[in-house]
């Protein structure tokens, strides 16, 4: 019983430091007034910390490697319920992938693990678990919620540090025919993913926030051999935001960015430079965009 009470509290103690460390690195709990929601494409592209210093404003950044736009649901509605202050401008993350299920994480569901005493999240883990024994492992051991993507999460969290560690420059020779640049990311169309955008929309629209739709760079040859797709799915983007969230705007950047190599770090994820070009171009036209309110 001795035993079992000490790991009780071990486990309790642990858990509670690794989560305080995670809520900080991805600004959960916080009073933003700008949040960015996304995958890895919005986490390497725009650093949050030169977002802030150039808008004067302040920004979490809730972003996740390989999150599809069912997470992005959560993530968002997450936010939300535990914000300190309700955020004004929320930038939510598209890509011409937005609807594709395939090179995304099967379990991407385990990232929400150390939140699962939100109502929310705990319904999303539970039935995103394949077995009730792993439901309730997680359940009860806190510490078993942290993999190692989150444990380093956490760190960061505490250290501050939201740094874009993706050196180097995209390797072209691996890419150097459409095929296989078709096959490193294939778009296709899930219509269960395109009623999460639309509900995901009509979400932020009911919180009164400004919404920024922000397709971040992708590199120009594979946007040129995936183009019939690419043009397909972002039409489909702009028309569901049309219906679902009218006052939403879109910030493509990909003209901007797509034609400069030496930005990116593979077809579509930025080097460090890539993420000062891109936070510096992103800066500029927020503050265009800024509610009044948030532009004294």
């Amino acid at each position: 019983m001795v035993f079992l009470a000490l790991f009780i509290v071990l486990d309790l103690s642990v858990s509670a430091i690794l989560l305080r460390g995670t809520e900080r690195f991805y600004g959960l709990g916080s009073d933003a007034d700008i949040v960015m929601i996304g995958h890895s494409h919005l986490m390497l592209a725009v650093d949050k910390v030169a977002l802030g210093e150039q808008t004067g404003l302040k920004v979490a950044k809730y972003t996740r490697e390989g999150v599809n736009m069912a997470d992005r649901k959560v993530m968002a509605e997450q936010f939300f319920v535990n914000a300190a202050e309700t955020p004004e401008v929320v930038i939510l993350s598209i890509d011409p992938w937005l609807f594709s299920g395939e090179g995304l994480s099967l379990n991407s569901w385990k990232l929400f693990l150390p939140f699962m005493n939100n109502k929310e999240v705990d319904s999303y883990i539970k039935n995103s678990a394949g077995r009730r024994f792993d439901y309730l492992r997680y359940k009860y051991i806190r510490t078993s919620r942290f993999n190692a993507q989150l444990l380093n999460a956490s760190v960061r969290g505490w250290l501050s540090n939201w740094d874009n560690l993706k050196y180097g420059v995209i390797d072209t020779s691996r890419y150097s025919d459409e095929e296989s640049l078709r096959a490193f990311r294939p778009i296709t169309f899930d219509r269960g993913l395109m009623d999460d955008f639309a509900t995901t929309l009509d979400f932020l629209n009911d919180q009164g926030a400004k919404v920024l739709l922000l397709n971040t760079p992708v590199w120009e040859p594979l946007v040129r051999a995936n183009q019939s797709g690419y043009d397909r799915s972002m039409l489909l983007i702009d028309s569901i935001a049309g219906i679902h969230c009218p006052d939403a705007e879109i910030i493509d950047l990909v003209p901007q960015f797509a034609g400069q190599t030496e930005l990116f770090f593979d077809p579509i994820h930025m080097n460090p430079e890539g993420q000062r070009e891109v936070t510096n171009a992103l800066a500029g036209r927020v503050k265009e965009m800024l509610p009044e309110a948030l532009k004294y």
